[in-house]
């Protein structure tokens, strides 16, 4: 699940009915052996001694303090010392995030759990990224006009996919801009993802791209795409109630499909209290192609994702 908890069930990471997608999906995975399968005691289902109601307690807590309405829609740079305080009295949360921190992942940058967070969190990260690689700069615009004119295949409107695309691309044009004063950096950056209107038309259209590369691969997607209880759905169904609506959450399918759309290898870190052994595991999304990027680096909670910088 994305941003949303369900108040009957303790929160889990993203459904993963979804792993065995075929390779023409995109999705490749590395490194996604999660300890969340382990088995705990029917009597008594621990983390660090603490009963599931206590932990699913935290999450609840911390979820939401994320969606309050005075959190912004993107935060700057904090400490991941801030965030492990916030898991006092959780052991193993305290020891994947020290295992985070030991290989060098020092920062996290927060984005509202508004239900959009996935998207907010890839579009940041992937914009960040150019800015730190100016020169991929070309083919991402490449990549991007590729994906409106999937859109349109898709019977999507030309006049509505342009106004949403503007944001991204004037931010894009932006980056490696010979005037000081008209070049995109990190701050410039975050100031635009604070505004509503900016971050907002990114965010759908990023969705938009996702229902026009699901509905392109109808027959790669169509054995994978279940509603609430379950139940298949034809991907136009599917889009319509679980991909289109801003606040929705992202799922395996929209987050494989959107990476696979915009060329990204994504890696996901899971903090999710369940490790045996400590350690926060990694689950890794690349196109067919491998992807030209580094792997932008998001971290997931349940119920949640953010931004993971790691220093050099």
């Amino acid at each position: 699940m994305d941003d949303q908890v369900s108040s009957s069930t303790s929160p889990s990471p993203p459904r993963l009915r979804n792993t065995n997608l075929p390779e023409a999906e995109g999705a490749q995975f590395k490194s996604a052996q999660l300890s969340s399968t382990a088995k705990l005691p029917e009597e008594l289902d621990t983390y660090d001694g603490a009963h599931r109601s206590q932990f699913y307690e935290l999450g609840q807590k911390l979820l939401e303090e994320s969606m309050g309405p005075d959190r912004p829609l993107i935060s700057p740079p904090t400490s991941m010392y801030e965030l492990r305080g916030e898991y006092t009295g959780a052991p193993s949360f305290v020891a994947q995030i020290n295992s985070l921190m030991n290989q060098g992942y020092t920062k996290i940058i927060r984005t509202k759990g508004d239900g959009n967070c996935f998207y907010r969190a890839l579009a940041y990260a992937y914009l960040s990224s150019l800015v730190d690689s100016p020169n991929l700069v070309y083919s991402a615009k490449s990549v991007i006009e590729s994906g409106s004119r999937m859109m349109e295949q898709n019977f999507m409107d030309a006049d509505i996919i342009s106004t949403f695309c503007e944001p991204l691309m004037d931010l894009v044009d932006a980056i490696g801009n010979p005037d000081p004063n008209q070049m995109l950096t990190h701050d410039h950056l975050l100031s635009a993802f604070l505004e509503n209107e900016t971050s907002n038309c990114i965010v759908t259209y990023l969705r938009l791209l996702t229902t026009a590369q699901i509905q392109s691969a109808s027959d790669d997607y169509a054995g994978f795409l279940f509603d609430d209880s379950g139940e298949p759905l034809e991907p136009i169904e599917f889009c319509r109630q679980y991909v289109d609506p801003l606040g929705k959450e992202a799922d395996h399918v929209q987050v494989a499909a959107l990476c696979r759309a915009l060329k990204l290898h994504i890696r996901i870190a899971y903090l999710d209290g369940h490790s045996s052994d400590g350690q926060a595991h990694f689950q890794d999304i690349t196109p067919p192609d491998g992807g030209k990027n580094k792997p932008l680096i998001l971290i997931y909670r349940p119920g949640h994702y953010d931004v993971l910088i790691k220093t050099n």
